[in-house]
C-alpha cells in the first residue's frame, strides 16, 4: 500500500493522471446538446419549391423532420433524395417523414404544408479534440512516470542488497 501511494505521489504519474482527468471532464462536457427545432407553414402554388431552411438543416443534426401537406384538390410531387412520391389530394392531407429537405412540385391547384425539423447542436464539441490531446498526454506521461519509478524502486532495492 505504501508503494501504491508512492507511486501516485511520484510527480509525473500525478501530472499525467491530472491530465487524464482533465481529458475526462472536457470529453463529457463536448457531449453537452441543445436541442433546436425549425417551422414553417404555408400555402404553395403551381410549380417547383425547396421546403424549409438549407442553413438550419447543415448546421444540426437532425433527429426528426415531419411534413404535412393538404388541399381540396391538387397533384403534387414530392423529391427527397431522389426518391420521388406523387400524391393526389382530394380534401385529404398527407404526412411524411422526409429524409431530406424536401422539394415540392406542384402539378395543379394549390398546396398547404407544414414542415417542422427537430435537431441537436453540440456547442462544445471542440473541446473533444482538446481532451483527446490532454488523454494522449496523459497517458504518455503516466506510462513514462511509472516506468521511471519503477527504476528508481529497483534502484533502491539493489542498494538495500548490498
Amino acid at each position: 500500500m505504501t508503494t501504491f501511494r508512492r507511486a501516485i505521489n511520484y510527480p509525473l504519474i500525478k501530472g499525467g493522471l491530472i491530465f487524464l482527468a482533465l481529458a475526462l471532464l472536457l470529453s463529457l462536457i463536448s457531449m453537452y446538446s441543445v436541442e433546436k427545432s425549425y417551422f414553417s407553414q404555408g400555402t404553395l402554388g403551381v410549380g417547383h419549391h425547396i421546403i424549409g431552411d438549407k442553413e438550419f438543416e447543415s448546421n444540426y443534426f437532425v433527429i426528426n423532420r415531419t411534413l404535412i401537406i393538404s388541399s381540396q384538390n391538387a397533384s403534387v410531387v414530392v423529391i427527397q433524395r431522389g426518391k420521388i412520391n406523387s400524391y393526389t389530394l382530394n380534401n385529404q392531407s398527407v404526412r411524411l417523414t422526409p429524409t431530406s429537405q424536401p422539394e415540392i412540385s406542384v402539378e395543379s391547384g394549390n398546396v398547404s404544408y407544414s414542415y417542422r425539423v427537430y435537431g441537436v447542436d453540440y456547442p462544445y464539441s471542440p473541446l473533444s479534440l482538446l481532451a483527446f490531446v490532454f488523454m494522449i498526454v496523459g497517458s504518455a506521461l503516466s506510462v513514462y512516470g511509472y516506468i521511471r519509478f519503477m527504476e528508481g524502486a529497483v534502484e533502491k532495492t539493489r542498494k538495500r542488497r548490498r
